[in-house]
């Protein structure tokens, strides 16, 4: 079957599609023609069928803003877009016909398609190594995907002996070849690194995101303490000047960087390569794989902002690897019943609201302690038959509009909270009059993390075991396993603790129904808790309380 999208140009399949009329009325402008190479027609059609599709989701994004673009803006912005993708796609039909071998499948894969991702984001602004399109940079990548040793030789594995000349082969090799030759031929004209230091770049994304984000953003913090600790491992150069070899060496140093270096007293990360040089004669713990990642990704996101905004090329494509000695991620683990029990009576036997109710609040809506920890009376309503809580995304503080900490745009949907909240007395103490569920959690500087810090000492005094308790967060996994047992609606369960519904359709009228609510008020309460206990509580008693601040003197 012919694709209407599909035409040839000597030996090379390309793809072509016109604007639509409502972008360019009068047909003035050329189709948006793409070059995909000598590929295989059945494949070739593949490949634009899926282009054509896109191409017509951005042509009616474009089509609904209020102010139409120009023509010309219109297919430029559209031609980017595909320019960005065909090399993925190429490279994801290559894999139709992949003959590796299991060992160097996984690790050829990930360069293959970082290669490939920084190729098509390299022509689709005109600007990198890969930007002339007259060469076929693509080749190599693609053919690693396919055969084993042009992927053992983009991984820098030791090649396979070969019984005969393989043509196929030959004919890549030759490709290659010429590539070499013809980046040879530019390398001498090619400038030196251009672009600012990392640590400009870093200062200049750090005063952004406090611009962008406020002043006490935690983000702000976890940024300068990553420039830190980069610059002291590899180095301050400019940003065009990193390659992938930097940033390897980068995650291996940070596995055997202590985990939470900068709460130690007296530590100077000026001296970071002697304290990673003294943990790795102790062989202790170093970073975990997740750990490693956050500070690659925020390292990656600062060099790429930097080299794009200099029109310099990024220097780091490549697939680079976590050490093998950091720990995994450890499983979530709903809390056990008898560990919850013991963290909610001694969270009522505190007198304190916040210890009280947050569990409670926690276990029953599966919210984030951020978010909970800043509710509000005023926003707790009746709606439908069922009392829920209205979060908000700002407060005033200390005579500011704050942002309060919430993950995503989900999270601020409203929840419902269970009747046991109305029977205990809670939801006629709250309506009472307007303010802070826990005015003494307002009066800290970040509410949220006084919060967290509440529940790290309610847990050890109700001795909780870590290994079967978890912490605060894994009342959200123990929220979304009872619902599970209890057969909800899996659509309900994301809205109720305030998770992306799962597609365009799902999000139409994306909020709880009637008898949904009616379900999450009435539900069975989990086992485990003594849920009588929230009928002690003096509210208003509790509330004025001010928790002690401040660690225990160590006794001698």
């Amino acid at each position: 079957m012919r694709s209407r999208h599909l035409t040839r140009n000597g030996t090379a399949r390309v793809f072509q599609i016109r604007l639509p009329k409502r972008l360019d009325p009068d047909f003035h402008l050329a189709p948006i023609r793409i070059t995909l190479g000598p590929t295989p027609n059945s494949r070739a059609r593949r490949v634009a069928d899926i282009l054509a599709g896109l191409a017509r989701i951005e042509f009616e994004r474009i089509g609904a803003q209020p102010i139409l673009p120009e023509p010309a803006a219109a297919r430029r912005s559209v031609e980017q877009l595909l320019a960005l993708t065909v090399p993925t796609l190429l490279g994801m039909n290559a894999l139709a016909d992949s003959r590796l071998s299991d060992e160097i499948r996984e690790p050829a894969t990930e360069a293959a398609f970082d290669a490939l991702a920084q190729l098509g984001l390299d022509r689709a602004t005109g600007r990198g190594v890969f930007a002339n399109g007259a060469i076929r940079f693509e080749a190599p990548f693609v053919a690693a995907l396919r055969e084993e040793n042009p992927a053992r030789a983009l991984i820098g594995q030791p090649l396979l002996p070969t019984k005969e000349a393989d043509p196929i082969q030959n004919q890549l090799d030759a490709i290659q070849a010429q590539q070499a030759e013809l980046l040879a031929r530019l390398a001498p004209q090619m400038p030196g690194p251009k672009g600012s230091l990392f640590s400009l770049a870093a200062d200049k994304a750090i005063a952004a995101k406090r611009e962008t984000h406020g002043p006490t953003d935690p983000e702000i913090g976890s940024l300068d303490h990553r420039k830190t600790v980069f610059v002291g491992i590899v180095g301050d150069k400019p940003v065009d000047a990193y390659s992938r070899e930097d940033l390897q060496t980068f995650a291996n140093a940070l596995a055997w960087l202590p985990p939470n270096i900068s709460k130690q007293s007296g530590c100077d990360l000026s001296q970071i390569k002697e304290i990673i040089a003294t943990n790795r004669e102790k062989k202790a713990p170093g970073l975990s794989q997740n750990s490693i990642k956050s500070y690659l990704n925020r390292i990656k996101g600062i060099l790429r902002q930097a080299c794009t905004d200099a029109r310099v090329p990024i220097g780091f494509a490549g697939r680079i690897v976590i050490p093998k000695r950091a720990a995994p991620p450890k499983r979530r683990t709903a809390p056990a019943h008898d560990e919850l029990g013991r963290v909610v009576a001694a969270g009522v036997a505190s007198g304190i609201l916040s210890d009280a109710l947050l569990v409670p609040l926690g276990l029953l809506t599966g919210r984030r302690i951020g978010l909970l920890a800043h509710m509000r009376r005023e926003n707790i309503k009746r709606y439908n038959g069922a009392w829920v809580c209205f979060p908000q995304s700002h407060e005033w503080r200390d005579g500011a509009w704050c942002p309060i900490p919430f993950k995503t745009d989900e999270s601020l949907s409203f929840f419902v909270l269970h009747d046991i909240f109305a029977e205990c007395g809670f939801i006629d103490w709250a309506q009472r009059e307007c303010g802070p569920v826990f005015p003494a959690l307002m009066m800290a500087k970040d509410p949220a993390d006084a919060a967290q810090k509440r529940m790290g000492r309610l847990y050890r005094t109700a001795e909780a075991d870590p290994q079967r308790s978890g912490t605060f967060h894994a009342l959200r996994t123990g929220k979304i396993r009872n619902d599970r047992e209890l057969r909800l609606d899996p659509r309900a369960v994301r809205l109720q603790v305030g998770h992306e519904l799962g597609d365009t359709h799902e999000r139409y009228d994306g909020q709880l129904t009637d008898a949904e609510l009616a379900a999450y008020a009435t539900a069975p309460l989990p086992p485990g808790v003594d849920w009588t206990l929230l009928k002690t509580i003096d509210f208003e008693a509790y509330a004025r309380c001010q928790p002690k601040g401040g660690r225990r003197k160590k006794t001698s």
